[in-house]
């Protein structure tokens, strides 16, 4: 296949990783549209004479009316596509119907099959891995004297990390750390700033990682705190490596995780939560 990644916008050159990934991959065959996206992007079309242009988003939700119109023109020589990522997705927003559609959790199926649009089910897989915590600690200097838990996720007040610092804040008189990966952009820092000022001090703020994996590895236990989600890689990656994992039931799960031995749900209560922590981590006593 000869593949090439369109960017409608680069939004901001902080937090670049997964850009950079795809960069690596494809090399020249990544082209991020200027000013002139209309102009750019059919050039591109033109150039290259797809067989397929796949749509990361609907594109009702980026793209001026005018050049989806172009887009999806009825003389067109290509198939189109379409994927959501997002659980607040609705069938109202579609104007201009794709060949098929891409989704990537049995929500999203199940909220587009009324438009009759032909569609296929392609998650992210669970793989079996097989985790090196010991040397995976050393490499990003853990304390195997504690037990740690990992939370991924940009900071948002969806991803909701100021409930993981209530629980770690209930938890400092144990040898337990809790490790944050995901970067904090400057659009939520209405968000994290505040939580920030009052940040435990065994919460361990890493910022966004390329070795998210190393992290899976060497932590003991999984904690997702997100309470808006669709279908999160993070849990499908935390799975992989075996890791007990708690993170809420929600609706747009569906019922996916409820009979993996390795999941715990949890919800607004910080006892029980503190509780179901401990019971897994089985953690010492800070010595005074």
């Amino acid at each position: 296949y000869n593949v090439v990644c369109v960017e409608w916008a680069c939004i901001a050159w902080s937090y670049v990783v997964q850009r950079n990934r795809v960069i690596s991959m494809l090399g020249d065959k990544f082209i991020s549209l200027d000013e002139n996206k209309e102009y750019e992007l059919f050039m591109a079309i033109e150039d290259h004479n797809p067989d397929y242009i796949m749509i990361e988003e609907f594109p009702e939700t980026f793209m001026k009316n005018h050049i989806i119109k172009r887009l999806y023109s009825p003389e067109r020589t290509y198939k189109i596509f379409e994927t959501t990522h997002s659980s607040h997705s609705k069938v109202e927003w579609k104007k201009y119907m794709p060949d098929k559609f891409i989704f990537v959790s049995p929500y999203s199926c199940d909220t587009f099959k009324s438009l009759g649009i032909p569609f296929d089910l392609i998650e992210y897989p669970i793989d079996k891995k097989i985790p090196n915590k010991i040397f995976c600690q050393e490499i990003i200097g853990l304390d195997p004297q504690y037990k740690h838990v990992v939370n991924i996720g940009l900071f948002t007040s969806g991803k909701n990390q100021g409930y993981a610092f209530e629980i770690a804040r209930l938890l400092e008189d144990y040898k337990i750390k809790f490790h944050f990966v995901g970067n904090q952009a400057m659009n939520y820092e209405s968000y994290w700033a505040p939580i920030m000022k009052h940040k435990p001090e065994n919460c361990i703020i890493w910022g966004e990682r390329n070795d998210v994996d190393t992290f899976y590895e060497a932590c003991d236990l999984f904690y997702f705190s997100s309470k808006l989600e669709l279908n999160p890689l993070s849990i499908k990656e935390a799975l992989s490596y075996k890791m007990p994992s708690i993170f809420r039931k929600l609706h747009t799960y569906l019922d996916t995780y409820d009979n993996n031995p390795l999941v715990t749900y949890i919800d607004d209560d910080l006892k029980i939560t503190k509780r179901i922590i401990l019971e897994k981590l089985q953690p010492e006593f800070n010595e005074i």
